[in-house]
């Protein structure tokens, strides 16, 4: 990594889990330095940019003409992402941007599209590809230890009733269904676990958070079949009554992985004294190393390693499944080459 050049990059939307939490990782990161911030919430930029001592700014549009802003990322809310990507990517500026990467397949294509014209890098804050937990497991599939995986289990399970109601997830506008909202982040990790989604089937309920508030399904489950012939389960539930936990399972010939709540396991076979735990901690968003990397992959003009163009086979997952709710059939989806 080089010891002199540092990404000046600025972050739009401040107030998604914490006014800091991307900012300040960007502005100490080794390769990364803070330039400017935006929010249409004056109080935040302003806190924000007083902290960091960064010129802060309301109108996003504005903050892009600054003129030494090489990347931005961009934690708007969802219907957003597409536009403000569009748009910074053609001034010239690389962008990241929060999952989902966007709520329909025209909002993908326009963003690969801007890409490509531009030049510009284009990566999506998959996080959970960063958290340990999540990376173990992708080592364990690519290097064999658990055989030939054939069968998948992954569930978000969180209760965020209480950022529907009355907010921006509820509206309808923003499409942040149970599988684009969410769901995106498990659809992503057994993408990159398993290999590429053929076909979903998917069932949904809407018992726990009122139609008033939320026009969508709160609870989905789907069945899978992958490219290379695994089989798979993944479930969503927005209006649980118990504590969030993200479950996600790999069924090899040889083992399997297991993580859940409290700890992370490989079963070698039915016996307890089989069970090998993993002492690896429970992270769930750490945006640092993403930043890192992207701004690695500036530097050295190489493919971001969560690129826009891989996560647009996730959200092609998740509109697949949404369809696949409406209509009551199988839906194959989309797919993107990277």
């Amino acid at each position: 990594m080089s010891e002199t050049r540092k990404v000046r990059g600025a972050v739009v939307g401040l107030s998604q889990r914490g006014s800091l939490a991307r900012a300040k990782p960007m502005a100490e990161g080794p390769n990364t330095t803070l330039v400017a911030v935006c929010d249409i919430i004056e109080q935040a930029a302003r806190s924000v940019g007083e902290e960091l001592d960064v010129p802060w700014y309301t109108d996003y549009e504005e903050m892009l003409e600054q003129g030494d802003i090489e990347m931005v990322f961009i934690a708007t809310p969802d219907a957003d992402h597409a536009p403000q990507s569009v748009a910074a990517l053609e001034s010239g500026i690389h962008v990241l941007v929060e999952k989902p990467m966007a709520i329909s397949l025209d909002g993908v294509r326009a963003m690969l599209a801007a890409a490509d014209r531009s030049g510009c890098k284009l990566g999506v804050d998959q996080v959970l590809r960063t958290n340990p937990r999540f990376v173990q497991a992708k080592r364990m599939a690519d290097t064999g230890y658990l055989g030939e995986i054939f069968y998948c289990e992954a569930d978000y399970v969180h209760n965020i009733s209480h950022l529907i109601v009355g907010g921006w997830r509820g509206e309808e506008r923003h499409r942040h269904t149970p599988f684009i909202g969410g769901g995106c982040h498990m659809i992503d990790l057994l993408r990159w676990c398993v290999g590429e989604v053929a076909e979903i089937f998917a069932y949904g309920s809407r018992k726990c958070i009122d139609p008033e508030d939320y026009p969508f399904p709160d609870c989905s489950v789907s069945v899978l079949k992958f490219d290379n012939g695994a089989c798979g389960k993944f479930g969503v539930t927005y209006g649980c009554q118990r504590p969030s936990f993200r479950n996600f399972m790999l069924y090899g010939t040889e083992a399997t992985y297991l993580s859940g709540r409290e700890a992370d396991r490989v079963r070698i076979n039915d016996n307890q004294s089989d069970v090998i735990t993993l002492d690896i901690p429970v992270q769930g968003h750490p945006y640092g190393p993403v930043i890192r990397d992207f701004a690695q992959a500036i530097i050295d003009d190489t493919e971001p390693p969560i690129s826009g163009r891989d996560v647009a086979n996730t959200i092609a997952v998740a509109i697949a499944g949404d369809e696949s709710l409406a209509s009551g059939q199988p839906v194959t989806p989309e797919r993107f080459e990277f």
